[in-house]
């Protein structure tokens, strides 16, 4: 049972504890601690493109895999506040950092072992990893709305209540000090020029709507399985392997569920006719384009009856990861297009 329950969530999941992607696994906290550090090592003097990103910012990118669906990623940094402020996170984000650094600790140590066992479960387990899709690290990207981090406008630094250079706020600081969405600055959406941003905007409500229940159901199902694999831990041998790994994907798939709903709070719809939402503002960038027009495909996602098909390409992935400093997200981005090759290549079969 617990096997089977392993079977299932490992094909909902995000990879386990990958340091060279998806920083933001690390969770919150222990992403500050290592923020600087993660941005020298991308940052190795790559040709700059126009309208390079700021990385130490708060910005969601669009990077489109087929002509239907992208990968989004959301920046969040907290290496942005002031030291001070790193104590108003919530109590449950500081025990998911020492959780999660515990979990890393752990595996690192089984990966790294040289009992033949231990080598083939690092193999077997890394191996299912790559089949998990690349959607549940696109929501786990966004975190909970309590710990999210925003930039208030002038109007609220006026005011003087803004103590921090940066004008950047955790979500308790920003409820204590009752300040109103109005006075937010809306997070940048980053896009290529050649996707619309209402075509943006279903993607990034369809990733939400559809995710939405997976999630839940193997939320639920992981949490279940995790005591039956409590015999395992029994045998001094081997690792009790099923349970950590169902624990762990119980709180993917919760980090997840987060996301979804920090997801929904910041598609709120807006009164205004300008392509935003209460909090998302829309920002194209051609750069972003000119990479893909390297691969001569066709851009037009809006084309009538049109067939999906793929638009990144592995040279394609490449050179955004180092014109705009986005190494983090290469093996993702990878993950993706073989995922939805694979996808759309069944399809064409059926």
């Amino acid at each position: 049972m617990a096997f089977h329950l392993m079977a299932h969530g490992i094909a909902r999941a995000g990879p386990l504890l990958r340091t060279s992607s998806a920083p933001y696994a690390l969770g919150p906290l222990v992403w500050a601690r290592t923020a600087s550090s993660v941005q020298n090592f991308t940052s190795t003097n790559p040709p700059k493109l126009r309208g390079a990103i700021d990385h130490d910012s708060i910005f969601v990118i669009s990077l489109p895999i087929t002509t239907k669906r992208s990968y989004f990623y959301c920046n969040h940094r907290p290496s942005v506040l002031d030291k001070s402020q790193l104590k108003t996170f919530p109590l449950v984000t500081k025990i998911e950092t020492k959780a999660t650094g515990l979990v890393k600790k752990g595996w690192n140590k089984l990966a790294n072992s040289e009992n033949r066992i231990n080598k083939s479960i690092i193999k077997y387990v890394t191996k299912l990893l790559y089949t998990i899709p690349y959607e549940e690290n696109c929501l786990r990207s966004f975190p909970s709305r309590n710990s999210m981090i925003r930039e208030v406008n002038e109007e609220a630094v006026s005011r003087g209540k803004i103590k921090t250079d940066s004008g950047a706020l955790v979500q308790q600081e920003i409820t204590n000090l009752n300040i109103p969405s109005e006075q937010l600055k809306r997070i940048p959406l980053i896009h290529p020029d050649f996707q619309k941003p209402q075509l943006v905007l279903d993607q990034l409500r369809q990733l939400g709507e559809v995710n939405r229940p997976t999630h839940l159901k193997y939320s639920i199902a992981c949490l279940v399985g995790v005591p039956l694999t409590l015999p395992f831990a029994l045998v001094p041998v081997v690792p009790n392997v099923p349970g950590f790994y169902l624990a762990y994907r119980a709180y993917c798939h919760i980090k997840a569920l987060l996301g979804v709903k920090h997801l929904d709070y910041l598609l709120e719809n807006d009164s205004t006719p300008t392509p935003a939402t209460k909090h998302l503002v829309f920002k194209d960038m051609g750069a972003l384009s000119e990479v893909y027009e390297q691969s001569g495909k066709d851009l037009d996602l809006e084309r009538t009856n049109r067939q999906e098909e793929v638009i990144i390409t592995k040279d394609i992935i490449e050179d955004l990861c180092s014109r705009f400093d986005l190494a983090h997200l290469k093996e993702d981005l990878k993950k993706a297009l073989d995922q939805e090759s694979k996808r759309l290549s069944k399809k064409t079969i059926e």
